[in-house]
């Protein structure tokens, strides 16, 4: 009787550990289970907060604030009381809190000479997670670690500005400020109103991270540029502001005393001032002179009226008519057709086809994302290009309403927004690579005149250039990188 009183007691224990062994099973199960979502929590928050760390380091925010940024996106996540440290190759400061040597160029801080270090923001955070059952024996909590780099595009800006003797036509006619010999080194308009837009977006800038390029043009585009990406200035912010301050509006044309508009009337070649296509031309050249493939090529071109003036590769003014040509006859427009059209016109070869040609160059595909041979359906760049972000800016009434036509050579008249339309479609090329986007998807399709879309922008005066390149600025994307 005793040993059966003792086998029943025996297997209440055996019965009873087994409970206490299953609640432990059942415990750890949840306190692990507890674990691991916190962990992927943690994870994705940090994820986001390195994106916001980014973001700010691309508006050039100092490092509290950029922390302050990363703080806020994990507390937005619920993980209070988590705290959240950020770590860039810290230029300024060698050594310091913020500084993390293996962010920068061959893991060094300074980095080794000729490099240039890239935007990588690594945002660390540490949070305790308690647990469910393992206080039980004594084990309350554990801390828990994530990080993730993230990348800010360093951007390579090259600024093609319209210097035109047109930027100086907000005066009235008959005000001696309309002259640029009057109203330079700064009281020409809009040119102002250019300057102080370009001066604000260089302070949207981080340098030296970020680089920027200026190119001027009117007759001709300025060669070597103002600025070059190469030069070491295109990384510091008052060398940059410097040439900006320093640029004036060029002088008008005087076909009496310019050799290279000496046969008119009636030949107007070297005598047309806006040549757009010079001025991407040395801006693809600036892009290729000192490539940083990681960063991100810019080029914004602005201009307050229609492409007029283009050399050939011989160094001859493009600009068809003339005793030879049966229409037009140095008729107005001056070198370039009636109507902005994809392809050769009716004249030929044109100022507005040769702005074309070198927008291809700078905003089609690179080689390596080029379809072999070209899908017409993916793109209409028959060429391999630079693959630049291209923005266009169009200034001024001229853009969108040039009524400057011959009756007798176009009897149709000429295509009073040409300048917009060829802005527009440099635009289309520099936004996705294809000039002819469908209709479905272009930005532009059935918006009206004088109005932004896609990567153009359009301005009537100055004073809304501010807003403009506020909005480029803005458009500067990031990506996670680990």
């Amino acid at each position: 009787m005793s040993n059966q009183r003792l086998q029943r007691g025996q297997a209440m224990i055996l019965m009873a550990m087994s409970f206490i062994g299953l609640a432990a099973f059942i415990g750890l199960a949840v306190d692990t289970g507890i674990l691991f979502i916190q962990v992927g929590h943690l994870r994705r928050a940090v994820d986001a907060a390195s994106l916001a760390a980014a973001n700010q380091f691309r508006e050039g925010r100092t490092l509290e604030q950029i922390e302050d940024s990363a703080d806020e996106f994990i507390n937005l996540n619920s993980l209070n009381p988590a705290i959240a440290e950020v770590f860039i190759c810290h230029l300024g400061s060698p050594g310091s809190v913020y500084d993390d040597p293996d962010l920068c160029p061959g893991g060094t801080n300074p980095p080794p000479p000729g490099t240039t270090p890239r935007k990588f923001v690594r945002v660390e955070a540490t949070m305790p997670v308690k647990f469910a059952f393992l206080p039980i024996i004594g084990w309350g909590s554990i801390d828990i670690h994530a990080d993730a780099i993230s990348e800010t595009a360093s951007v390579d800006i090259v600024l093609v500005i319209d210097t035109s003797p047109s930027m100086a036509y907000d005066a009235l006619l008959g005000d001696p400020m309309r002259d640029p010999v009057n109203c330079n080194p700064d009281q020409c308009h809009p040119f102002e109103e250019v300057r102080t837009a370009a001066l604000a977006l260089v302070d949207r800038m981080y340098f030296p991270y970020d680089r920027m390029s200026i190119i001027t043009f009117d007759r001709r585009a300025s060669n070597p540029p103002v600025l070059s990406l190469s030069s070491a200035d295109s990384q510091d912010r008052t060398a940059i502001k410097n040439a900006i301050n320093n640029l004036e509006v060029a002088l008008s044309i005087d076909p009496a005393s310019d050799p290279e508009c000496d046969g008119y009337p009636p030949d107007p070649r070297g005598c047309t001032s806006t040549n757009t296509a010079d001025g991407l031309k040395i801006a693809a050249s600036d892009l290729g002179v000192d490539p940083r493939q990681e960063a991100v090529w810019i080029v914004i071109l602005l201009t307050d009226g229609s492409a007029n003036a283009a050399l050939d590769d011989l160094n001859q003014w493009v600009c068809p008519g003339g005793p030879t040509d049966i229409d037009p006859t140095w008729a107005r427009p001056y070198c370039r057709d009636a109507e902005f059209e994809d392809g050769l016109g009716q004249a030929g070869l044109d100022a507005e086809d040769a702005a074309v040609e070198w927008g291809m160059v700078v905003g089609c595909p690179e080689a390596n994302s080029m379809p072999d041979p070209p899908d017409p359906l993916i793109t209409t760049c028959t060429d391999a290009g630079q693959g630049a972000v291209v923005f266009t800016i169009g200034l001024g009434d001229l853009v969108i309403n040039n009524w400057d036509c011959n009756p007798t050579a176009y009897p149709g008249g000429c295509q009073v927004n040409q300048g917009e339309e060829l802005l527009r479609y440099i635009a289309g090329i520099g936004d996705d690579g294809n000039p002819d986007t469908p209709p479905a998807s272009d930005p532009c399709d059935l918006v009206g005149v004088g109005e932004s879309c896609g990567n153009y922008y359009f301005s009537p005066t100055g004073a809304g250039l501010l807003e403009v390149f506020e909005a480029i600025a803005s458009r500067i994307f990031t990506r996670i990188t680990h």
